[in-house]
């Protein structure tokens, strides 16, 4: 029996129906992904612009590191190791391909040093001017010809007058301050050859292979040779107060004519 047209009509309705109800749960879904897509962004933004923020306010609460200016009496790797200490939370860019972190460094040129920046920079033309690059460029310009030589000459002469971690700290920044690829034995001998002998002795036993051990070692010792001496320092300290706490507890009694003492 062939179906009426009311039958087909509503059939068609219905059709429509769900038609239109598939299109709107599809665009629903739509603006829905786009919501959470705009506010993934927007957190990535925020956190990004929380990062940047707290990274300038904690480079506000540094001192600024000084000009180079290249004289014969400026120390060009003492000043490399206070720029990269200085912006230490900037690493990202230091090892960037790009120029961003150099940017950040030029102020800190004196008058000389940014004319030959300038000449640099039109060298490099469009090229990035890497972190890593510009360190080898201002090098060989202003770095003496027996800057090696002179540096090794400061590590071996130096000598163990304070502290132990002092000592390591000093070794550490100045072999980092060296282009020579020392092997871990050099490393090892001219942190070693200045300790005090006992220390020296103590490390020598104890065969390490890396500069590493050889300060771990150190260290060690010198810690178990200074605890006896604190424990001492502070048994006596707590004598002596026992000492004067008990002269004032001492009872009160009457001399000759009556009177305390």
């Amino acid at each position: 029996m062939p179906a009426t047209p009311a039958a087909s009509d509503t059939a068609q309705m219905l059709s429509s129906l769900v038609s239109m109800f598939s299109l709107q749960q599809q665009a629903i879904a739509n603006s829905q992904q786009q919501i959470h897509a705009f506010m993934a962004q927007q957190t990535r933004f925020q956190q990004e612009m929380y990062e940047m923020q707290a990274r300038a306010n904690r480079q506000k609460q540094k001192a600024n590191p000084p000009k180079f200016h290249g004289r014969a009496d400026d120390d060009l790797e003492l000043w490399l190791f206070h720029i990269e200490e200085h912006f230490a939370a900037y690493t990202v860019e230091q090892s960037s391909n790009d120029s961003r972190f150099v940017d950040m460094v030029v102020p800190f040129l004196g008058v000389d040093v940014m004319a030959w920046y300038h000449e640099f920079k039109h060298a490099m033309g469009s090229n990035p001017r890497t972190w890593p690059l510009f360190k080898q460029q201002i090098r060989a310009r202003y770095r003496d010809s027996d800057y090696e030589f002179k540096l090794l000459t400061k590590i071996h002469d130096l000598q163990v007058s304070g502290t132990q971690q002092e000592y390591s700290t000093k070794v550490m920044q100045l072999l980092s301050m060296s282009s020579i690829d020392m092997p871990e034995v050099v490393k090892r001998w001219f942190y070693q050859q200045n300790l005090r002998a006992e220390t020296n002795s103590y490390v020598s036993q104890n065969y390490p292979l890396t500069l590493k051990d050889t300060i771990e070692h150190a260290q060690s010792f010198e810690d178990a040779r200074e605890a006896p001496k604190a424990k001492q320092s502070s048994a006596a300290g707590a004598i002596k107060q026992n000492r004067k706490d008990n002269r004032y507890q001492q009872p009160k009694g009457r001399g000759q004519y009556g009177r305390e003492y």
